[in-house]
């Protein structure tokens, strides 16, 4: 057969290849098709329904916490803006999934019970509104209002359970036609791969046609790399002059019956011969040399061919930068590049794991301390220590256990299988319960481990470092040293990043807003002067300074925040005094604005610019913010006594200082935390802490303002012990400008 009928055959072939492929495709794309109408049906309809069953379910639980937050704050709002709001919703989405063909008769038990609930909330809300409420009725209301949501979730199960059977059915469809497909891709395989065999008899012939050439060419003495030709038994029948240094490393009894090992022949040279081009390349050590080693097998004279190339110096060159890319350039731990391409490996083999991140606490005390060079030197003997029990622990354990140096004091721990996490945590803590020797002597150290678990919690490399950091972030405030993460966290996490980014916008666009609560002063009976405090509604959504003050602090927020707030205070306080009202407002420093190195000159600029008196200005700074920048404060502090504001130390007793150490600072009063003054009517021993904190305040020259006055038991109490000022609810909640300026007195 010559050449030209060989490729007519070839191409005959390759037309009844290509119109069998044509057909496939045709059959494949009709079955997608299929396939794409199905999984639309899936997320326009089914997956919709679902959503909404669920949503209202969430809206049931709402609407019984809203409920419950009513009967504990009697705040009306809660019924007639948070409630009804919520109901309406709930009618709404009701209306929704009945629309789209939700089970009628569940939802309209839903209906029913929600009617129902409506009534008893209504009730409730008269009853809570009277003047004389009803509590063991309240109670009794809200356990009904209870009852009535458990009484709906069956019925929501119902519809969910009706959506999942269409869903299943769905899914039954697909994987019939999906099994349609693997047969018909299967059939054209076996189709082509008979096709080729055909082909394969007659292009033998012509490669028997140029053999001898080939011999020539592989096969030149002169040749500075090594050339090998075995049988297919792994026998040897040549070897080049470069070759002869290997012999004697790679084959047995070479001076009788030179044979490769089995292993090589299995490995390295089978792989050749069935190989679609008949030939396969690896590299390989010999001799404490790296050779390239391609595998030829010559199928018509069943040989194979080995060419080889020394490759030492740029391999030692490849796995010096490879280990460089990979580790840390002290330490040598595994780096975070490395950590990434481990944990990517185990994604790909689906293969559960826990990723524990150790944060070495100590480090930025260590910084402040002694500087970043001994801080870091103190980390790398933690990172020793930490290699070295983590390698005993794999041995002992037989798992995969890998320790990262992903931060400059940040270590990864990567454990397989998850449940070996605690275990692996409970061994290293223990290592640094004793001292450890560092370049500036033996010191201990605090780590902080926070743990995720693949798949149950972190789907992927960039999940898991963020649920890791989630959980040491958990575990430092609460002061813990473990802290195991959880979709809590990760609901919390993505709540704070939506208030950080609503927050910023609403300094931005001025959605915020000062309210004011008055403080009156016990022994004239009257008051002058109020505490401005900053609240937050997010579309009409109130958020507590309590949740957002603090992400404000750790985001930075802070700042800008701070001076809106002095800003609108100020303001606040040029209008009464442009009225004839000299009412003090005290304002809320946070320690970060604090410490700015131009605060003073802000409070000065605005003394100016606002023409106030400073009189009228009170800052509030806390105990924990003055004490901690010692000296620094103190500068601050005389810099604004000199601009003529009052000072006072907000939540006393909450921090670790005292009134004798707080009368070398120039502050005018201090304010008794609402802790103290909760159960004081009720506590002797919280009524001796307030008596102290009065009698030494008094003798130290100070004011004494007590905040969370809520009955008039505490206001006697309180009026008793020689307290000067009180605020709280007994005497006002706090409330916009033109509401709470009826209270002062002209």
């Amino acid at each position: 057969m010559n050449e030209t009928h060989l490729a007519t055959k070839t191409r005959r072939t390759y037309i009844v290849i290509t119109l069998l492929g044509s057909l496939l495709a045709l059959s494949v794309y009709a079955l997608a098709q299929s396939v794409q109408e199905t999984a639309m049906r899936f997320m326009s309809h089914d997956l919709a329904l679902y959503s909404e069953t669920q949503q209202v379910g969430r809206l049931l639980s709402e609407q019984e916490r809203i409920l419950y937050e009513y009967y504990a704050t009697t705040e009306p709002a809660l019924y007639t803006d948070n409630y009804m709001h919520n109901f309406h919703q709930l009618t709404s989405l009701l209306t929704t999934v009945s629309n789209d063909g939700g089970d009628s008769h569940a939802i309209g038990m839903v209906n029913a019970y929600l009617l129902s609930a409506y009534d008893t909330a209504k009730a409730l809300d008269e009853n809570l509104a009277a003047d004389f409420t009803d509590w063991d009725l309240a109670r009794e209301q809200l356990a009904e209002i209870s009852e009535l949501r458990r009484a709906s979730l069956p019925l929501l199960t119902e519809i969910e359970a009706e959506i999942n059977a269409s869903v299943a059915h769905g899914y039954d469809n697909i994987r019939d036609l999906l099994s349609v497909t693997v047969w018909l891709v299967i059939v054209f395989s076996v189709g082509v791969g008979g096709m080729s065999i055909y082909l394969g008899r007659h292009a033998a012939r012509f490669i028997l046609l140029s053999s001898e050439n080939e011999k020539l060419a592989l096969f030149p003495k002169r040749n500075p790399n090594p050339v090998i030709r075995l049988d297919a038994k792994g026998h040897l029948l040549y070897a080049n002059p470069a070759a002869t240094p290997l012999l004697g490393e790679l084959f047995e009894n070479h001076e009788a019956e030179a044979t490769l090992p089995a292993n090589w022949l299995n490995n390295y040279l089978k792989s050749a011969k069935y190989a679609g081009d008949a030939c396969s390349q690896h590299t390989r050590t010999i001799a404490h040399r790296h050779y390239l080693m391609q595998s030829h097998w010559i199928a018509d004279h069943q040989t194979f061919d080995l060419h080889l190339r020394d490759i030492t110096e740029r391999q030692e060159a490849e796995d010096a930068l490879a280990f460089q890319a990979y580790h840390h350039p002290v330490t040598n731990i595994g780096n975070r590049t490395f950590l990434e391409k481990v944990v990517n490996d185990h994604l790909q083999q689906q293969r559960g794991f826990a990723a524990i991140m150790i944060d070495v606490t100590d480090f930025k005390v260590l910084s402040e301390n002694y500087g970043l060079a001994d801080a870091l030197l103190c980390v790398y003997q933690v990172g020793e220590v930490l290699q070295a029990r983590t390698t005993a622990l794999a041995n002992n354990l037989s798992n995969t256990i890998q320790l990262f140096h992903i931060a400059d004091a940040c270590f990864m721990l990567l454990v397989a299988p998850d449940t070996l996490a605690t275990k692996c945590i409970d061994h290293l803590a223990k290592q640094f319960t004793q001292a450890l020797h560092t370049p500036i002597g033996d010191m201990r150290f605090h780590l902080t481990f926070g743990c995720t678990v693949y798949p149950a919690q972190s789907a992927d490399y960039a999940s898991i470092m963020l649920h890791s950091n989630i959980a040491v972030e958990s575990a430092i405030s609460a002061s813990k040293q473990v802290h195991y993460f959880s979709n809590d966290d990760g609901d919390r996490h993505q709540r704070r990043l939506m208030i950080t980014q609503r927050l910023e916008k609403a300094i931005d666009d001025g959605a915020l807003t000062l309210y004011f609560q008055p403080k009156q002063h016990l022994a004239e009976g009257q008051v002058k002067s109020c505490e401005s405090l900053l609240r937050w509604f997010d579309d009409g959504t109130f958020i507590s300074p309590a949740e957002f003050i603090p992400i404000a602090e750790r985001s930075g927020l802070i700042l800008p925040l701070g001076e809106w707030v002095l800003d609108q205070a100020f303001d606040q306080v040029r209008r009464w005094h442009q009225q004839g009202k000299g009412i003090q407002i005290a304002i809320n420093i946070s320690p970060r604005q604090f410490m700015q190195p131009d605060f003073v000159q802000g409070i000065a600029r605005r003394l100016d610019s606002y023409g106030v008196p400073p009189s009228l200005i009170e800052l509030e700074l806390t105990e924990t913010s003055v004490m901690e920048t010692g000296a620094a404060a103190r500068q601050v502090l005389v810099a604004l006594r000199e601009l003529g504001v009052s000072l006072s130390i907000d939540d006393f007793g909450t921090g670790y200082s005292s009134l004798a150490y707080l009368s070398g600072f120039p502050v005018d009063k201090i304010k008794i935390d609402r802790s103290f003054v909760q159960y004081m009517d009720e506590q002797p021993e919280q009524q001796a802490i307030v008596l102290t904190i009065c009698q030494l305040a008094k003798n130290l020259g100070l004011s004494v303002i007590a905040e969370g006055v809520e009955t008039e038991a505490q206001r006697e109490l309180l009026a008793s012990f020689g307290c000067d000022y009180i605020q709280g609810y007994w005497l006002a909640k706090p409330m916009p400008a033109n509401e709470v300026e009826q209270l002062f007195v002209g």
